[in-house]
């Protein structure tokens, strides 16, 4: 049974190392053509990025994409260019500058397709490569010597 529909989708990632798995629709079967599928990342705070991650990438080249929309305050895509986007079969990987990214799916009416999609990885990372750092001042009272 073919699934050729998807629904925009938000994903709240709510701590450091919090992850979700997005794919394509049908995967690992062909994708259908004509899709229009959105995921709407949200990070705990702007203090955390949102990393995309595709290994397995098996789009149709130049004619089906992914598409990466980041941005500091939740907004509508109308009239937005995207910041990065994937095709073909290489690596994607896509890390967003702001607290909310917005990953869309797209591909075209042409039929005939053989491609499986994609599966992917979403997570959060913090602006300090990926470790939780706390300032110098917040030195737990047990390590206090009076």
């Amino acid at each position: 049974i073919s699934t050729c529909k998807c629904l925009d989708r938000i994903i709240l990632l709510h701590n450091i190392g919090d992850f979700r798995i997005i794919s394509s629709p049908n995967y690992p079967e062909p994708y259908c053509s004509g899709m229009n599928c959105n995921w709407h990342v949200v990070a705990p705070s702007n203090k955390f990025r949102i990393q995309f991650s595709a290994d397995n990438l098996d789009l149709r080249k130049n004619i089906d994409d992914i598409l990466f929309y980041d941005y500091s305050k939740p907004e509508l895509l109308v009239n937005r260019t995207d910041n990065h986007r994937c095709t073909g079969d290489d690596l994607c990987h896509y890390t967003s500058h702001f607290q909310y990214l917005t990953i869309c799916f797209k591909t075209s009416n042409m039929e005939d397709i053989n491609n499986f999609g994609f599966q992917a990885v979403v997570t959060t990372r913090d602006l300090n490569g990926g470790k939780i750092r706390k300032p110098i001042n917040q030195i737990p009272s047990a390590l206090c010597f009076n």
